[in-house]
C-alpha cells in the first residue's frame, strides 16, 4: 500500500485574501454627479480581508485583469472559482441568480447582466453554461482580459468565455461568447500543442503552449498579434485593425526560442525564455515594452537589459501592469519600465523607457510581482526581515493598495503592508481597482514536528556515501546556475539544460534515497506565515454572531472551551459537539456547517446515499487524534472564543 511521502506537511494552498472596491459592477464608474458610486453593501476594503464564502476552500493560484473587474482563483485539487463583473458575460451567462446580485445600469434600469459578488464554483455552473466537457478537467491556469476570461485545463486545452467582438476569446467574431467555448485552430499545427498558459490584454490573448511556442489572437492593433502587421485601414469614418479569431504562431525572435511565461499589458506583450532573456511586442508608448524607444513593436523584439552574458543579469520572472512591466531578475531583485505614476519620475513625463531597478527596494529579495490598473505589489522572502508585501501606486482610490485603515490610498513610492508582515503570500493578482491575495495560513503544530524530525534525521546521516544513494557527478556546474519559475507561485524550477555542459548520466537514485529528498524538500516548504500575523486578519463580509453555544444556546464558561468557527465564526463548546473535542483543534477549525466542500452558493445535488447516524453518546475527541474534513484541516491552531 502506498504511503504519502509527509504525513502533516502538505503542499502549499492558502486563503483568498481581497483588498479595495468589491462592488464589482460599478468600480471606475461615476454617478450622475461625477462621484464614485457608494454601494454600502459592497463598501472599499483599506485592508486584506479573508473572503469568507470561501474561507474554507485551499487556493493556490489567483487571476485578474489590471483593465477589468473579474477574477479567477484555482485550487489545490485544479477547481476554478470565478467572480465579479459579468456584463460581457466573462463569467458565463446567464448566472444563477442565487450566486449573482442586482444593480442598476447605466440607464437606471436593473442590469441584465448582474455581477457574482462572491465566488462561485465553475463545477457547480448549470451544463449550459459550462459543458461537461470543461467540468471534467481540472484547471491549472487562467488569464483576464478587461471583459473576457479564458481557461486552461490540465488536458492542455483552452476554454473561453466573454467579449469577443475583436475575436480576443479565440473564437469566431461575435458580441459575446456566453457559454465557455474551446478555443481550437483550423491548420493542424495548434491543435497539436498542449497549453499550459495564458495571458490577456484589453482585446487581444496570448496562449502558451508546453513545447514553448506562443500564439496570438484578437485585434492587431498596435502588433500585438506579433506577426509583423496591424492591418490599419479605414471603413466609413472609423480606423478598423485586422483580428484575428483563431491561434496564430508568433514568431520571428521567438523562434527556435523556448518561452516559459508571457504577460500581457492593455496593448502590449512580455514573453520570458528558459535562458532568462526576455521579448517584448506591441504598443511601445511610454517605455513599457524596455526597448529604450517610443515605437510600436510589430514582431518580438529582444529587451536589451537582459541580454547579457552575466545569468544574475537576467530574468526569472515577468508581469504587465496596464501600461507598464515588471521583472524580477536572478538575483531575485525588481526592476520596471514604462508609465506607473501620473507626475515626477515614472509618469508620462518622465516614463523608465528601460527596465530600471526600483530603489526602494534594492538589497531584499522578492519572489512574487503584479501590476494592476495604477498600482505595484511585491512580496519578498528575505532572509533577514523574512516574509514581508509593498505596494504603491499614484491615484488609487478604493484602498486597492491595502494599506489598512486610516493609511493613505496613494502612495507613489513602495510602502510596506505593516500588517501583513510574516504572512506568506503565494500569488498576488493587481487588478483595476481590487487586490487579490493567496495567503499561506501558519504550519499546525504536527507539520512543524514533522519537519524538526525531518531536519533532525538528514543531520544524523554521516557523511560518507550510502549503498543506496546515487554516486555524485562528476559534471562541472556553471558558476551562476540561474533558475526561472513558471508556476506563479514564486518558486524555482531551475536553470535550462541548454546552459549546462554535457555530462555522462549519473547513475539513478533509489527510490529509498528518491523518497528522502522528497521528504526533505517538503520539510522546507513548510508554511512560514506566522499565528500572530495571521490571527490580525478580518474577514469579509463582517458578521454579527452572538457569544451563546450555537448547539446549547449558553456561553457558560464552565461547559468548557468555547470554539469559533474560522469560517461563520459562530460559538461552540467543544463538548457540544458529536463527537466532543477536548482543549483547542492544531489546525483551523470548522463548524459542522462549514465543514464542507464549498459549492460556490449554486445547490449542490443531494449525497446519492445517506450518511450513518452517529451514535448518541460519542468519545471525546482528543485533539492529537481529531481527525478533519479536506476543505478545513491543515492551517494554524483552531480558534478559542474570546
Amino acid at each position: 500500500m502506498a504511503t504519502s511521502i509527509t504525513q502533516h506537511i502538505e503542499k502549499p494552498w492558502g486563503r483568498l485574501l481581497v483588498a479595495g472596491g468589491t462592488d464589482y459592477a460599478t468600480l471606475g464608474r461615476k454617478d450622475k454627479s461625477n462621484k464614485n458610486f457608494v454601494n454600502p453593501s459592497h463598501p472599499d476594503l483599506q485592508s486584506a480581508h479573508i473572503v469568507r464564502a470561501v474561507a474554507n476552500v485551499k487556493f493556490t493560484n489567483v487571476f485578474t485583469s489590471h483593465s477589468g473587474c473579474h477574477a479567477v482563483a484555482l485550487t489545490l485539487d485544479k477547481e476554478a472559482y470565478l467572480w465579479g463583473r459579468n456584463e460581457h458575460h466573462q463569467l458565463s451567462y446567464p448566472l444563477p441568480p442565487t450566486v449573482t446580485e442586482p444593480h442598476l445600469a447605466s440607464n437606471d434600469k436593473p442590469s441584465s447582466t448582474p455581477m457574482a459578488p462572491e465566488p462561485i464554483r465553475l463545477k457547480a455552473l448549470p451544463d449550459a453554461n459550462v459543458p461537461p466537457a470543461l467540468k471534467e478537467q481540472g484547471i491549472v491556469h487562467a488569464a483576464c482580459g478587461r471583459g473576457h476570461t479564458i481557461l486552461v485545463t490540465d488536458q492542455g486545452e483552452a476554454w473561453s468565455a466573454g467579449w469577443n467582438v475583436l475575436g480576443q476569446c479565440g473564437r469566431p467574431e461575435t458580441e459575446h461568447i456566453s457559454s465557455f467555448e474551446q478555443i481550437k485552430g483550423t491548420d493542424g499545427g495548434f491543435d497539436k500543442e498542449k497549453v499550459i498558459q495564458a495571458t490577456a490584454g484589453v482585446s487581444h490573448s496570448l496562449l502558451l503552449t508546453e513545447s514553448g511556442k506562443v500564439y496570438a489572437f484578437g485585434t492587431a492593433e498596435k502588433g500585438v498579434l506579433g506577426n509583423g502587421r496591424t492591418g490599419e485601414h479605414i471603413a466609413g469614418s472609423r480606423v478598423i485593425f485586422q483580428t484575428a479569431e483563431e491561434p496564430l504562431l508568433v514568431g520571428h525572435a521567438l523562434e527556435g526560442k523556448k518561452i516559459v511565461q508571457i504577460a500581457s499589458g492593455q496593448q502590449h506583450n512580455i514573453a520570458l525564455d528558459s535562458e532568462g532573456y526576455c521579448y517584448g511586442w506591441g504598443f511601445g508608448g511610454l517605455g513599457r515594452l524596455g526597448l529604450g524607444v517610443q515605437a510600436d513593436q510589430l514582431i518580438p523584439a529582444q529587451i536589451p537589459y537582459f541580454a547579457g552574458s552575466n545569468a544574475l543579469t537576467r530574468c526569472k520572472k515577468i508581469a504587465a501592469g496596464s501600461t507598464n512591466t515588471l521583472f524580477i531578475d536572478n538575483q531575485e531583485m525588481v526592476l520596471l519600465c514604462g508609465k506607473f505614476k501620473v507626475s515626477g519620475d515614472g509618469s508620462a513625463g518622465q516614463p523608465w523607457m528601460t527596465p530600471r531597478h526600483v530603489p526602494d527596494l534594492q538589497g531584499y529579495r522578492f519572489t512574487l510581482v503584479s501590476g494592476g490598473g495604477v498600482t505595484i505589489f511585491c512580496h519578498a522572502r528575505d532572509a533577514k526581515e523574512g516574509d514581508f508585501t509593498v505596494s504603491w501606486g499614484q491615484t488609487a482610490t478604493y484602498g486597492e493598495l491595502a494599506l489598512g485603515e486610516g493609511a493613505p490610498k496613494s502612495a507613489t513610492k513602495p510602502q510596506r503592508i505593516e500588517y501583513l508582515d510574516g504572512i506568506e503570500m503565494l500569488d498576488l493578482a493587481a487588478g483595476q481597482s481590487s487586490t487579490f491575495f493567496i495567503a499561506r495560513p501558519p504550519p499546525t503544530q504536527a507539520a512543524k514536528d514533522e519537519a524538526a524530525s525531518i531536519a533532525e534525521a538528514t543531520a544524523e546521516v554521516p557523511a560518507a556515501k550510502k549503498d543506496d544513494e546515487a554516486p555524485a557527478s562528476t559534471e562541472t556546474a556553471p558558476a551562476v546556475k540561474p533558475s526561472y519559475d513558471i508556476s506563479g507561485f514564486g518558486f524555482s524550477f531551475g536553470g535550462s539544460s541548454t546552459s549546462r555542459p554535457e555530462a555522462s548520466t549519473p547513475k539513478a537514485a533509489s527510490p529509498k534515497a528518491d523518497e528522502g529528498a522528497a521528504r526533505r524538500k517538503n520539510a522546507a516548504e513548510i508554511s512560514r506565515t506566522t499565528n500572530s500575523a495571521w490571527e490580525e486578519l478580518q474577514r469579509w463580509p463582517p458578521l454579527f454572531e452572538d457569544e451563546a453555544c450555537k448547539v446549547c444556546g449558553s456561553a457558560d464558561a464552565d461547559k468548557g472551551v468555547m470554539l469559533e468557527c474560522e469560517k461563520c465564526e459562530g460559538a461552540y463548546h467543544g463538548a457540544c459537539l458529536s463527537p466532543p473535542i477536548e482543549g483547542v483543534p492544531d489546525g483551523e477549525w470548522f463548524c459542522p456547517t462549514c465543514d464542507v466542500p464549498h459549492a460556490g452558493a449554486v445547490p449542490a445535488d443531494d449525497e446519492a446515499e445517506d450518511e450513518e447516524e452517529e451514535e448518541e453518546e460519542a468519545e471525546p475527541v482528543k485533539p492529537a487524534n481529531k481527525k478533519r474534513k479536506a476543505a478545513g484541516g491543515g492551517a494554524a491552531r483552531g480558534k478559542k472564543r474570546r
